[in-house]
């Protein structure tokens, strides 16, 4: 069984931010309840220069969030843009279909 859980996480508005400040802090907590280490692994947003509360790090900053599915080898794929349509569709429809839980 695979012990690394690798996520991303598609835009960074404040679901995204407050998702990934949330994985960041429970690391820990979730790795002693699951077993599993949580690592994330690929970011997007669509301003990469915008101010946030933490820095990007960007070696897993993605410009194209299609890039984080098909580069990186992604278990969940968090989509926190929040369209029905158009590019959150496409994300969505590309992780299903390459298996990764969204």
């Amino acid at each position: 069984m695979k012990r690394n859980i690798n996520i991303a996480v598609v835009g960074l508005g404040q679901i995204g931010i407050y998702l990934y400040n949330e994985l960041e802090k429970k690391k820990k907590l979730i790795e002693l309840k699951t077993g599993k280490k949580i690592k994330i692994i690929g970011i997007s947003a669509k301003n990469k220069n915008k101010k946030r509360k933490f820095s990007i790090n960007k070696k897993i900053f993605y410009s194209n969030p299609l890039d984080i599915i098909k580069k990186t080898n992604v278990d969940i794929l968090f989509e926190s843009i929040g369209l029905s349509d158009g590019i959150s569709k496409k994300i969505v429809e590309t992780a299903l279909k390459n298996k990764i839980h969204v």
